[in-house]
């Protein structure tokens, strides 16, 4: 999860990493009453997301009452790279007096975490990675001792930014971050301040994370859904299997009565993007993306069910993936079928199913059963069946659905 930047300098406060003070607000109002807490010039800061604010003119330094106006008026509640502005913080300016760059972050290939530092910082950092990659220094960090002082000798041997170095990797490893940036971190007379900062939290340590309280981020916007947090629920309650910790919520046409598209469950990692890309080649439009792997619960499977289907204008719902080697496959497919009894209003879209794996055989009989008994439009495919046909005629199912329904295909 990705963290705004106020959210990332409380926790660096946490380890004694300090910032220069600042105020978050939400309205006009909020930034009238912060005028009376700091002193201009103040720096003004648009909270998104996405990087490079400054560039873009989401960072200011503004000198009067009327130059601060004019940018909370500009900004708040505007869109600003495809994010709404919610939150804009107020930043005493400090009397830098270098500017230099520091991140930890995780090696992928060695599976290790690393630690890159640069003697320049601030926004033109990317210009440093392409024209001169030399000057940016990089230590590989032995996950289970840390970060040691010969390590950090090599590269400073000022004995506050060691200080410094020391406390964001005690930052990466207490609060279990995938990444942490600070850009600029600034000298200002001995000491160092993180003038901005910058943190991914890894979901996965969310159950262990009892000290720090973060705004709820959704998958494609900052804002979540009620169903994507919902969703995310499932996993922190019960550890058997996953089953609701990625769900992505995608927009729906409001013009159009099922405008919301095909309701996806996918499994199975890499198959489950294949499950999108085939619905998407065939012209369907799906709902969201979410994913059920590993071998979880009936349970777990019966609550994300319900999530996905409580979406008004679906005209379908594909639960698809590859063929399973653990996972019991009527075990979660019970899950389903318990999940859809229960949506409401009841389902009357038609739904695909293809999957393969243990237990398949009795799945697949107490499906048909609740087609026959509970009206579902149930439609089986086996693992000997191609993913892109079962997509396919999901896909020619949901646009019949929605021509008999409403008269007109999308």
């Amino acid at each position: 999860m990705k963290l705004y930047e106020f959210e990332g300098h409380k926790i660096l406060t946490k380890v004694g990493i300090e910032s220069p003070f600042f105020v978050v607000c939400e309205n006009l109002d909020e930034v009238e009453a912060a005028k009376k807490r700091i002193k201009f010039p103040i720096v003004a800061k648009v909270q998104v997301l996405s990087g490079r604010r400054g560039k873009r003119g989401g960072v200011k330094v503004v000198a009067n009452s009327k130059q601060l106006k004019a940018f909370c008026q500009e900004f708040f509640g505007k869109d600003f790279d495809g994010e709404q502005v919610k939150y804009i913080l107020l930043s005493e300016k400090a009397e830098i007096e270098k500017e230099l760059y520091a991140s930890i972050s995780y090696d992928t290939v060695l599976k290790i975490p690393f630690f890159l530092f640069c003697e320049e910082g601030g926004v033109d950092i990317e210009d440093v990675k392409l024209k001169n990659p030399e000057k940016i220094m990089r230590i590989n960090i032995n996950p289970t001792t840390g970060i040691s002082q010969k390590e950090i000798g090599k590269i400073t041997k000022d004995e506050d930014l060691a200080d410094f170095i020391t406390r964001l990797w005690d930052v990466f490893c207490r609060f279990d971050c995938r990444f942490v940036e600070v850009n600029p971190l600034a000298r200002v007379g001995e000491d160092y301040l993180a003038i901005d900062a910058k943190v991914i939290l890894d979901d996965n340590g969310k159950s262990r994370q009892k000290e720090i309280e973060v705004i709820e981020k959704g998958a494609s916007t900052a804002v979540p859904t009620k169903r994507e947090i919902e969703a995310h629920k499932i996993d922190a309650e019960d550890y058997r299997g996953s089953a609701g910790s990625t769900f992505i919520e995608f927009d729906g046409d409001p013009d159009e009565k099922y405008g919301a598209g095909i309701a996806i469950l996918a499994s199975g990692g890499g198959a489950s993007l294949l499950v999108m890309d085939a619905v998407v080649a065939e012209g369907g439009k799906c709902a969201n993306y979410t994913e059920y792997s590993g071998n979880p619960s009936a349970a777990k499977v019966e609550k994300l069910t319900e999530i996905t289907l409580s979406r008004e204008g679906l005209a379908g719902c594909m639960v698809a993936g590859a063929v399973a080697n653990f996972t019991d496959i009527y075990e979660t497919l019970s899950g389903f079928a318990n999940g859809l009894v229960a949506a409401k209003p009841k389902v009357d879209y038609p739904i695909v199913i293809r999957r393969g794996g243990p237990r398949q055989k009795e799945a697949f009989e107490m499906l048909e059963k609740l087609a026959e008994s509970g009206g579902y439009d149930i439609h089986l495919f086996g693992g000997e069946t191609p993913i892109s046909v079962a997509a396919k005629k999901m896909v020619e199912l949901s646009e019949k659905y929605k021509i008999e329904k409403d008269g007109h295909s999308s």
